[in-house]
């Protein structure tokens, strides 16, 4: 685990081996892998003192490495000298199954004998490919319905409590979500913010008003930010979610090997596994590797689905865990639920009348002791923040034409 490096003052011939001094700050590189961190961001350890940005390390030897800022792929030289950046210049595949990761997107190999095989198949554009026959696969510009419906396209379901939703895993699909066979896996870092205490009661509200099956893991810090872990998240999960969650902080192993049977059991039963990454990717990425090592039958790439709209979780996940995740599942980017955009607006300012009149119809509503644990966690005088709902609501095919900010949520989920 890193912690956090103070500014020091030091000459540098008492530098010790695997550090050095970027920005007036120590790089401190404990691995020797030529990377290390800086107590602000990823920095590169090197005689020269190279600028991160200029050269692109790839530690495990699978055509990918981190330039300090972004994924990058090795081996193509740009004009700057280092390596080439740019998403979607080519397929890697590293098991040899077909699917790969271009640096947006996962992506199919090109199999037809021309090239190198690495190249991103844009050809099979028209087509949708399932592999394992679960009815989904892989098209133009992300996963798709083998009937040829996009899943973009994929009818946003009625609000909760109508005749036409009556949820609770009758085989009813909700968005993308088949509620007889699917599982959403939720995960929620804790830290360095407190806003996944508002997310992990949006979280609740939206598994009692649907009835999807859920997996809930507190504590999915990446590597860069364990330290900054809030362990008084702790008995905010409790006060919501009961003993009906993980806690991947305290015991990780064991969350993992639990949620690999949840995710397996739904995978055998036909369904797929949704992941609201609420956080880095590296406890999803230690997940998947369980599941490929020991059931290899199940293919993830088509059938896991990792949803994620952060760049700051991308950014603080150890990359190769997340290139794993992105060539191993179907990695999908969203935009960020902080800003506005093309996701619902569910961060508010605390002084805003909009967050005064949500805070009063959480309190109002059935849900009113989830949400005041909430509110304790952190105080919507400051902030109201549930921006990592917009990863469910992606799942649940419920748009901003429905949900647009958090009065919308409140209207919808708390009426």
């Amino acid at each position: 685990m890193l912690k956090l490096i103070r500014l020091l003052c030091v000459a540098p011939l008492l530098l010790p081996t695997g550090v050095s001094i970027a920005n007036d700050a120590v790089c401190s590189d404990p691995d020797g892998d030529g990377w290390g961190w800086d107590g602000n961001a990823s920095c590169r350890v090197s005689a020269g003192n190279t600028p991160a940005s200029a050269v692109c390390i790839d530690s495990d030897g699978d055509g990918w490495g981190w330039d300090g800022t972004s994924s990058c792929r090795v081996g193509q030289e740009t004009s700057g000298g280092g390596s080439e950046n740019t998403p979607g210049s080519a397929c890697i595949d590293e098991d040899g199954d077909g699917w790969g990761w271009d640096g947006n997107v996962s992506c199919r190999v090109d199999n037809n004998g021309s090239g190198d095989g690495s190249a991103s198949d844009n050809n099979a554009s028209s087509i949708c490919v399932d592999d394992d026959g679960d009815g989904w696969g892989w098209g133009p510009g992300g996963s798709c319905r083998v009937d040829g419906q996009s899943s973009s396209n994929i009818p946003a379901p009625q609000p909760p409590g109508n005749d036409n939703n009556t949820g609770g895993g009758n085989g009813q699909v909700i968005g993308r979500f088949n509620t007889a066979t699917d599982v959403l896996s939720a995960h929620f870092d804790h830290g360095p913010d407190p806003d996944d205490g508002h997310a992990a009661a949006a979280a609740y509200v939206i598994q009692q008003e649907t009835g999807i099956g859920m997996v809930v893991v507190g504590g999915t810090t990446g590597v860069y930010s364990a330290s900054r872990y809030l362990p008084e998240s702790e008995s905010l999960m409790r006060n919501i979610w009961g003993q009906q969650w993980l806690d991947a902080h305290g015991s990780r192993q064991a969350s993992i090997e639990q949620a690999a049977r949840r995710w397996v059991a739904a995978l055998a039963a036909g369904g797929d596994v949704w992941v609201a990454e609420g956080g880095p990717s590296d406890f999803t990425a230690a997940v998947v590797r369980l599941i490929r090592n020991q059931y290899p039958e199940f293919n993830t790439r088509s059938r896991v689905h990792v949803v994620q709209h952060s760049k700051w979780n991308e950014d603080h996940a150890l990359a190769e865990d997340l290139n794993f995740v992105r060539g191993n599942t179907d990695y999908i980017r969203i935009d960020d639920g902080n800003d506005p955009n093309a996701t619902a607006d569910l961060r508010q300012d605390g002084s805003s009348s909009i967050t005064q009149a949500f805070v009063q119809t959480a309190r109002a509503s059935r849900y009113q002791n989830v949400w005041n644990h909430a509110f304790n966690y952190l105080n919507p005088n400051d902030k109201l923040d549930f921006s990592d709902t917009v990863e469910i609501l992606y799942v649940l095919g419920i748009g901003t034409n429905v949900v647009s900010n958090v009065t919308g949520f409140g209207q919808y989920f708390l009426r």
